[in-house]
């Protein structure tokens, strides 16, 4: 890509952000010689996120490597993953293009976004392992958190929950480095570099909740608070706070008394439950279920946990529980035992006691 086409005045801003980029990747622990996938598509964002990890990997000895994941959803979807790998192989990114087939692999109950994501995200996986790459590098902005905490905030999503999507996920293996970035501020790097994006015409279809509220609701928001982002950032910031505070709580009580887990199941003992504060039970049930959804499919219901909750306090039991999906949850003298089953073969005896 051309480097010579920006004005001085341009530089200076593309080397501003690169720099806020590269304290970004520090804060995350982006150390010395780690190995990185991109996440990219033909859109502005990852090719941002592409642009501006090539330009910080050479003093930093990064790995860099680059997937894009052909759904096969709408037209121009083929033509999209060869730009990206094009713009990625003119970067000196290695990149491979995967196609999924989302209505073959589409789960009952499951939306289309929904099962895309889903498969993309494995296959992001399943390639970091192939490479042996130590991080998942997506291309999510300011604006993708910000839309997040609102979506999370009208499906009345918990606290700390409500932050929205986490820069660095251990678990997943998940890194967001340019979380804190505007959109704005990728689109005119890339003009800088040289570097040309597509545009996903589904972005600004009206039938998607997400483009609602990117392009109705937070407008309205920001006529009524033009420091909406810095209102939002300290929330984010006070809500990392809160979750690092319950993870050090919740891991400390499973490493007194730890669940068992053998992968389509976890069993949680009253030895583990008793002591625990209500807001910590419905915590632990929350991760219970994230962890079995994330390898069997479904989702936590608040409402079905609390009742949970609720019946385990009281000392009930006897009780059968189903969440979206595969997942149920049965509470017996005590002790909660999440499971994957399918509801046509549990037992009448089971059936019977179900709760909400």
């Amino acid at each position: 890509m051309k480097e010579t086409l920006a004005s001085p005045e341009e530089e200076k801003k593309a080397a501003r952000l690169a720099h806020s980029a590269a304290q970004a990747c520090d804060r995350l622990g982006m150390t010395r010689g780690v190995g990185l996938l991109l996440a990219v598509s033909g859109g502005a964002d990852s090719l941002a996120l592409a642009a501006l990890l090539s330009r910080l990997a050479p003093a930093r000895q990064w790995r860099l490597w680059a997937l894009t994941v052909d759904h096969g959803l709408r037209p121009g979807a083929s033509e999209d993953a060869r730009h990206a790998a094009a713009v990625c192989e003119s970067l000196n990114i290695p990149c491979r293009v995967v196609a999924v087939d989302v209505p073959r692999h589409r789960r009952q109950g499951e939306g289309v976004e929904e099962a895309a994501r889903r498969l993309r995200y494995a296959a992001l996986e399943d390639e970091r392992q192939r490479l042996q790459a130590d991080w998942i590098a997506l291309g999510h902005h300011l604006g993708d958190a910000e839309e997040d905490m609102l979506l999370r905030l009208l499906r009345g999503a918990g606290w700390p929950a409500l932050r929205g999507m986490a820069a660095r996920d251990d678990e997943r293996r998940l890194l967001r480095p340019l979380l804190t970035i505007p959109p704005d501020a990728l689109r005119r790097y890339l003009q800088s570099r040289d570097i040309r994006w597509r545009e996903d015409e589904s972005n600004d279809d009206a039938r998607f909740t997400r483009n609602r509220v990117r392009h109705t609701l937070l407008p309205l928001m920001r006529a009524e608070n033009p420091a909406l982002s810095e209102a939002l950032t300290r929330l984010r910031r006070l809500a990392d706070l809160d979750a690092d505070f319950w993870e050090q709580h919740l891991n400390a009580a499973l490493a007194a008394a730890p669940w068992q887990d053998d992968g389509a199941s976890i069993f949680l003992p009253r030895a583990l439950l008793r002591p625990l504060h209500p807001a910590a039970r419905l915590r632990l049930f929350h991760r219970a279920v994230q962890t079995l959804a994330r390898r069997h499919g479904g989702q936590a219901r608040h409402d079905t946990l609390t009742a949970l909750e609720r019946a385990c306090a009281e000392g009930r039991g006897g009780l059968l529980f189903q969440l979206p999906g595969p997942i149920f949850a049965e509470l017996r003298r005590g002790n909660v035992r999440f499971f994957v089953q399918s509801r046509k073969t549990l037992s009448p005896e089971r059936d019977a006691p179900a709760a909400p």
